[in-house]
C-alpha cells in the first residue's frame, strides 16, 4: 500500500468511543500527489462517542460536515448527540433499506455461507446505483469545500467503504490501494465478542455472519466492476450519476490533494 502513514493504526482518531473512525489522508495518487491528512474521515457508528470525542472532532479536528449514510430507520432508532450535531452541517438522505436480497435470505432461515456471500456480491453490485443520490450529496459537499468532512454508516464497511472507494478513486488513488484501505476495516474495527472467539457451537452461523460482517475484496471489486460495466468507467459514473464531471473532480482535487 502506498501510504504516508507509518501504520494502519495511526489512521485511527484518538477517540474513546470511535469505531473504525479513521483518516483517509496519506494515500498517494497515480500521478504522485498525496491525499491531505485530516480532511476526509470515514467511520462506523458514532453512537458510542463521548462528549470529549465530539469536542475533539469538532473543535480540534475541525469537522465541518457529517454525511450520515444510514437509512431513515437506522437514524430514527439511533440518533446522534443532537447538541453536537447542531454545530456542524449534518447531511442525510432518506431511504428505507439496502441489501434487501441479503435480508430476505437471512430472514428465511435457510442461508448458507455461500448464499450469504452471493447476496453480499449482489448487494454490492447494486450499491453504487441504489445510493447514488446519497453519494451525489457527499461529492457536492466536497465540491463546496466544506471540509474536514466525516462520513459514516452503521458498520462503517459497506456504504461507507464504497463511499471511500469512490472518493479515493476520483482523486486518482490506484484501485489496489483503494481495496487495501477497504480491507483495513477487518483490522481496525472493534468487533463484537463472538467474532473474537476461537470456537462457536454453531460454526455455520458464524461463517454466515462473517460473510456479512467482514470486508471482502471481492465485494468491493464487484461494486467497482459494476460501475465500469454499466457506466463505462468511474469517470462516467461520477459525471452521469453524481453530477461530478472532470471540472468538478479537478476542483475537489485542488482541495484534497497536495
Amino acid at each position: 500500500m502506498t501510504d504516508h502513514f507509518p501504520s494502519p493504526e495511526m489512521r485511527l482518531l484518538p477517540l474513546a468511543g470511535g469505531n473504525n473512525l479513521r483518516d483517509l489522508g496519506g494515500y498517494v495518487t497515480a500521478d504522485g500527489r498525496t491525499v491531505k491528512r485530516g480532511l476526509l474521515i470515514r467511520s462506523g457508528t458514532l453512537m458510542e462517542l463521548t462528549d470529549a470525542d465530539w469536542r475533539h472532532l469538532i473543535e480540534e479536528t475541525g469537522v465541518r460536515t457529517l454525511c450520515d449514510l444510514r437509512t431513515t430507520p437506522e437514524r430514527t432508532e439511533a440518533p446522534f448527540a443532537q447538541g453536537w450535531i447542531g454545530r456542524i452541517s449534518y447531511r442525510i438522505y432518506d431511504y428505507e433499506t439496502t441489501f434487501a436480497d441479503l435480508r430476505r435470505t437471512m430472514d428465511s432461515g435457510l442461508a448458507t455461507p455461500d448464499e450469504a456471500r452471493a447476496s453480499m456480491l449482489a448487494g454490492y453490485r447494486e450499491l453504487p446505483f441504489a445510493l447514488a443520490s446519497a453519494y451525489r450529496q457527499l461529492f457536492a459537499c466536497l465540491l463546496d469545500g466544506t471540509v474536514p468532512l466525516l462520513f459514516n454508516c452503521t458498520g462503517g464497511k459497506d456504504r461507507t467503504g464504497l463511499a471511500a472507494a469512490l472518493v479515493l478513486g476520483a482523486l486518482g488513488v490506484p484501485r489496489e490501494t483503494v481495496i487495501e484501505d477497504y480491507l483495513l476495516t477487518n483490522q481496525l474495527r472493534r468487533w463484537p465478542a463472538w467474532m473474537q472467539s476461537p470456537a462457536s457451537p454453531d460454526a455455520r452461523e458464524d461463517e454466515i455472519r462473517k460473510a456479512v460482517l467482514w470486508a471482502n475484496a471481492s465485494y468491493l471489486t464487484a461494486a467497482l466492476d459494476s460501475v465500469d460495466e454499466r457506466c463505462g468507467s468511474l469517470e462516467a459514473y461520477l459525471a452521469d450519476l453524481l453530477d461530478t464531471g472532470p471540472a468538478e473532480v479537478e476542483a475537489i482535487k485542488s482541495v484534497l490533494l497536495d
